[in-house]
């Protein structure tokens, strides 16, 4: 990364989600202003305090770990998201660095300015940006937790039963409660049953409200 004013980069396209306010953390006063003279003319963006409440957080850490993540999102506010310039080593738990708030990764030999743009452009639209290797990690993961954790107990990764899915999915396609029952082999009630609990588990107003927050998070 230059320690100067970053001439030359190439700007990324601004992105949808309106103006983001950003913070940068940096150990190294010469890394930190490098960072701040080429986000100061990124579209879409506004410039915080390091103590000031952001949306997105830039940090240039040399060795991450979950804790400073962490701590770093809850100084900003508790939906931020982060962006992290690695000058080390990763170590972090995927799934943990998921829960900090990590949206993007960038290690420091990859480190460009262009890559650096379209990175935090990506979080600032709500995406995320994170190397092959973490996506490797991260889907391995998920693979284990599914076979070993969630399928077990008949859940689904978004958090529905299988039998709640399924219910779903036939309400979705505007099969009446009885009907639902004589496919699946459940009384009336018992679907009912099942999407009540649904239903207040995840604070949901009725029964159309369920099908599209299942529709929305991919569940069906």
């Amino acid at each position: 990364m230059a320690g100067a004013t970053p001439r030359g980069a190439t700007r990324p396209h601004p992105a949808p989600g309106g103006t983001a306010r950003l913070t940068v953390h940096a150990a190294d006063p010469i890394t930190r202003s490098a960072l701040v003279s080429y986000l100061r003319r990124q579209p879409g963006l506004t410039l915080t305090g390091r103590d000031a409440p952001a949306d997105i957080v830039v940090a240039a850490l040399p060795a991450p770990d979950a804790r400073t993540l962490t701590q770093l999102r809850q100084d900003a506010k508790d939906d931020a998201r982060l962006v992290v310039i690695v000058d080390g080593e990763w170590s972090v738990d995927p799934y943990a660095a998921l829960a900090a708030g990590v949206r993007a990764v960038l290690f420091r030999p990859a480190f460009t300015w262009e890559r650096f743009g379209e990175a935090v452009q990506e979080v600032r639209a709500g995406h995320g940006d994170l190397p092959a290797a973490l996506q490797g990690q991260l889907m391995d993961q998920m693979t284990r937790t599914h076979h070993e954790v969630l399928a077990p107990h008949g859940l689904t990764p978004g958090g529905l039963t299988l039998r709640e899915a399924e219910v779903l999915q036939l309400v979705a396609e505007g099969d009446e409660l009885q009907h639902i029952g004589d496919k699946l082999g459940y009384s009336e009630r018992t679907i009912k049953n099942v999407l009540y609990g649904m239903i207040k588990r995840h604070r949901l107003r009725n029964r159309a409200h369920a099908v599209a927050y299942a529709i929305r998070s991919g569940q069906i």
